[in-house]
């Protein structure tokens, strides 16, 4: 039976095998278009912006490459054809590579210690800018003008699977900010919010999603959409911007509850207020939302850690307020595992490794997020992987000795590369493919 990721591959070059081919049929073809995708997502699997062309040196020695030992693929495809043959493709036709992770995570039981509370999961959406520039821009790019100038960028909804208790990540399908067709105003993350929960509501909706938000969705109108959709949501909500809630509940009784937890030899006090029922603007038509406020703080000093507040579609009880919170505050897990990762941990997501005329740069940006994907599955339920990862102590020493060694030595699996990296025999008897 074949390994993770070494099945993750290889639904990945099926997948990418259906991307839709724009070239003439008349001009000649040596490159597939799984080839072209399969190079784009090795890049960021090795974290190696040059390990294609590595991998040609390898081949004009020996024949022999980890393009095909490890990716399955015998065709090295230049950068420049990979720009080509990749501009034209859409986001959506890569959405198979996340389902199939998704599929194999649940599979090999490493979704189930995600779980939030009736058998859910949560589910945080937050928009990222991942491209910025006052002269390169494409037609997909979003304008803003200050002071005359012109400055083009391209930002991305990101969607990932996070837990107040684990530190991973999982990243889902993403939705890009992009210009519509037939919308004269510019596209926006509530827009990009509203079509996710669209596109996507019926693949997830068997994880019984709880949205989790920033204020900027804690509004009637991205309430209703996560609702329509048999979601809940626990959504950031902020006295500036909803102030007709917060004085709905000026002078009302609202329910206090305390927790006491200590944590890393520390005793702190969790002090909750929430109301159920609880109009989320004015008018008639106002959508009842539960509302939640947290305030942390250190039991011997009083001094505060934390303060926050939520509106929720989960009835609040003294029983559940402490799991709701903590599962509002594990939103931050998106930034910092999800979007701080791709853009600092050797993904390299703000680079411009080719923008294109029209889809390139979010393609590429794709790959990027598909790859990170590939290495938290692993890190979730692969044995091998993981002793390997502890092997080499830090993320940076474990993906260099994988960039090194792959320069210089042909590998017949991943499980191979991950065995060698464990426990490295004596070069001098190596020979041939590992």
């Amino acid at each position: 039976m074949p390994k993770v990721l070494e099945k993750l591959m290889i639904e990945a070059k099926e997948a990418l095998s259906e991307l839709k081919d724009n070239r003439k049929p008349s001009r000649a073809t040596k490159y597939k278009m799984e080839e072209a995708g399969i190079g784009a997502l090795s890049v960021f699997i090795m974290q190696d912006p040059s390990f294609l062309s590595h991998q040609e040196r390898l081949a004009k020695g020996s024949s022999q490459h980890n393009f095909n030992g490890l990716f399955k693929c015998e065709n090295i495809p230049s950068a420049n054809q990979i720009r080509n043959l990749l501009d034209r493709t859409k986001t959506e036709e890569c959405a198979p590579l996340y389902h199939n992770g998704l599929s194999l995570l649940e599979a090999e039981k490493g979704l189930s210690q995600f779980e939030f509370i009736e058998g859910g999961y949560l589910i945080a959406l937050d928009g990222t800018e991942y491209y910025s520039s006052k002269t390169l821009h494409c037609e997909n790019c979003t304008i803003k003008n200050h002071k005359g100038v012109d400055t083009y960028s391209h930002s991305v909804l990101c969607a990932t699977i996070v837990s107040s208790d684990i530190k991973e990540a999982i990243p889902l399908v993403p939705e890009f900010v992009s210009p519509q067709d037939g919308h004269e105003k510019q596209d926006c993350e509530n827009a990009a919010c509203k079509r996710w929960l669209r596109k996507n509501g019926q693949t997830y909706k068997h994880l019984q999603p709880t949205i989790l938000g920033d204020d900027l969705f804690s509004r009637q109108p991205i309430c209703e959409s996560i609702l329509n959709e048999g979601f809940n949501f626990i959504l950031t909500c902020k006295p500036t911007s909803h102030k007709t809630l917060y004085r709905h509940l000026e002078g009302l009784s609202v329910e206090k509850h305390n927790v006491f937890i200590r944590k890393r030899y520390k005793n702190y006090v969790f002090q909750y207020k929430f109301m159920n029922s609880v109009p989320i603007r004015d008018g008639d038509k106002a959508l009842l939302v539960n509302w939640v406020e947290i305030i942390q703080s250190e039991k011997k000093t009083g001094k505060t850690i934390y303060k926050n507040a939520f509106i929720t579609s989960h009835t609040i009880t003294t029983d559940n307020v402490h799991n709701l919170a903590c599962g509002g505050r594990a939103r931050w897990r998106l930034e910092n595992e999800n979007n701080n990762t791709l853009k600092t941990k050797g993904y390299r997501f703000g680079h411009n490794y080719g923008h294109g005329k029209y889809n390139l740069c979010a393609v590429l940006s794709t790959f990027a997020i598909i790859a990170f994907l590939y290495h938290t599955i692993m890190s979730l339920v692969d044995l091998l992987y993981i002793k390997a990862r502890e092997a080499n102590g830090s993320r940076i020493n474990f993906f260099n000795m994988i960039k090194y060694i792959s320069c210089i030595l042909v590998f017949s699996s991943w499980d191979a590369l991950m065995l060698f990296i464990t426990k490295p025999p004596d070069l001098r008897s190596t020979v041939g493919i590992i």
